[in-house]
């Protein structure tokens, strides 16, 4: 335990997944209980996504093509061939790292907005194929009645219940992320980010580590994408929309895009500004455009991330004077 609760990154953690388990005791059973469950399920693709964009400087849009996979071939396999979710589920993040690692062999020898332009691409094509294919998909009718995940006859089939299991992988990924990113494999994506030819003249096999932080960043989404369909019972093609991956890259903005705590608290503003966006719904893309516009405008490094320099510099201007005024 001392070489995982090393820093106060590790002992935030601790100290944050406590509070979490215990806060559907002070929520009770209502509304807010099946919000908190959504954000952890999407926060567990903005963290993967974190670690791709941020850590490892790969502008993907392909998070929400990945999500939908992983709700979708979870669905079909309990639907169609009749196995349980706790079957169903790993076997679909193995079939999403093999989609993965084909993908990421292809897509990341591009770089910059050329490979946002081909992850973008595979968006759209997974979306079509979700459409198209309705003998297998349902088409734009969606799959209903995805069965409920069981434990030893215990259906998840409540928010109270899913709770418990949403938060406590959402804990578990997020810890995993943190010790990532301080690893000599996390050192060596950040080398990557910084310059692919710094990284390789450490001895570096560039390619190779691109394509695993791609699969490891992937099957977050996919797995949160499976988690999802399993607990709503029904998926339809929105699941993997352009829009819910610029929501993605939205909220990895708000968060700070190398900051894994902030894609948490991205994904719980992010979840807030929809209630408050509920009655302009039709102007939802536009306004979402004009804030990552400003973000980027006015904090290239995320919103939290701007914010907490800019209040670092002020304290430390406030020092710096009440120094100046002492010695006066």
């Amino acid at each position: 335990m001392k070489s995982i609760f090393k820093d106060k990154d590790k002992r935030a953690w601790l100290f944050v997944t406590t509070g979490i388990l215990i806060l559907p005791f002070f929520l009770g059973k209502g509304y807010y209980l099946n919000v908190m469950n959504f954000i952890a399920l999407y926060s567990i693709v903005a963290v993967g996504l974190c670690l791709l964009v941020g850590y490892g400087g790969q502008l993907s849009i392909s998070h929400s093509a990945f999500f939908a996979i992983g709700a979708y071939t979870s669905a079909i396999f309990c639907l169609r061939y009749k196995l349980h979710p706790f079957v169903s589920i790993p076997i679909t993040q193995c079939v999403s790292a093999l989609a993965a690692l084909g993908i990421g062999t292809v897509v990341l020898r591009l770089k910059g907005h050329y490979l946002a332009i081909a992850t973008l691409s595979l968006t759209i094509i997974v979306e079509i194929l979700i459409r198209e294919m309705g003998w297998l998909t349902g088409g734009l009718n969606g799959l209903p009645s995805i069965p409920s995940i069981s434990l030893c006859g215990l259906v998840i089939d409540s928010d109270w219940r899913f709770y418990f299991i949403a938060w406590p992988v959402t804990m578990l990924l997020l810890l995993f992320a943190l010790n990532l990113v301080d690893s000599r494999m996390g050192r060596i994506f950040r080398a990557v980010r910084e310059g692919e030819d710094i990284a390789r003249l450490f001895g570096a096999e560039v390619s190779k580590y691109k394509i695993k932080l791609f699969i490891v960043s992937s099957v977050y989404a996919s797995l949160a994408g499976s988690l999802y369909g399993h607990f709503v019972t029904f998926i339809s093609p929105d699941a993997g929309s352009i829009m819910f991956a610029i929501e993605m890259i939205l909220i990895i903005a708000l968060g700070g895009y190398t900051m894994l705590w902030g894609a948490m608290l991205g994904v719980a503003s992010l979840t807030l500004l929809n209630e408050y966006l509920a009655g302009f719904a039709e102007f939802k893309r536009v306004i979402y455009g004009l804030v990552l516009i400003i973000i980027i405008m006015f904090f290239p490094n995320g919103l939290f991330q701007g914010l907490k320099d800019s209040s670092g510099l002020f304290f430390q201007l406030v020092r710096q004077r009440r120094n100046n005024s002492a010695s006066a």
